[in-house]
């Protein structure tokens, strides 16, 4: 009996329009936002709090750093920055880091 193996499992597939269902998330969630934004404050603060709002929303939808989605490439970021490191010395072994002489 022969079974066909799945091919391209590493990309997502496009489930509505050209937008991933993460990808779709996002803009959905921007969207309420700038819905509720747009009748709880006037028209002119409106414009000029959708523009980085519509920024952000796309920007985490729809760029990728080094084929790794904005969203996750910022959340690696902020748990590297905010997670204890711990710096282990090992008698022995040659430094990799010198500085220039």
């Amino acid at each position: 009996m022969r079974f066909q193996v799945p091919q391209f499992i590493e990309t997502e597939e496009k489930i509505i329009g050209p937008f991933t269902i993460k990808q779709f998330i996002f803009i959905t969630i921007g969207g309420m936002l700038l819905f509720l934004i747009f009748f709880l404050v006037p028209p002119g603060w409106f414009v000029v709090l959708a523009i980085p709002v519509i920024a952000v929303t796309l920007s985490l939808a729809l760029i990728k750093v080094s084929e790794i989605p904005l969203y996750v490439y910022l959340a690696n970021a902020i748990s590297f920055t905010f997670n204890p490191k711990r710096y282990i010395y090992k008698p022995g072994q040659e430094e990799t880091n010198h500085a220039p002489k």
